[in-house]
């Protein structure tokens, strides 16, 4: 079964999301708007609501990458202490 989308829709939908893209919004600039609620049924905010979701997924994936990234920094510095603990200078 094919889904048949109209081209206008279409249309309307990328501009929203290109143009949210290149005014690099990360939130609706209306107050009261929240992009966790079901995106409005005009195709220009729908898509803007497309971008702001794939912002904040971004965002979260990049603190996860982070944690991640600080967690494996900190095994590589508790894995070195200790191993000089006898050498020192010789006098």
């Amino acid at each position: 079964m094919e889904n048949k989308v109209d081209k206008k829709y279409i249309r309307e939908f990328n501009l929203g999301y290109e143009m949210a893209k290149e005014l690099k919004l990360e939130r609706p600039m209306l107050q009261g708007q929240d992009i966790s609620q079901a995106p409005p049924d005009n195709p220009v905010h729908a898509g803007m609501f497309q971008y702001f979701k794939e912002v904040a997924l971004s965002k979260s994936k990049d603190l996860d990458k982070s944690v991640n990234s600080s967690k494996n920094e900190l095994k590589e510095d508790s894995k070195g202490k200790g191993k000089n603990k006898d050498e020192g200078l010789s006098l």
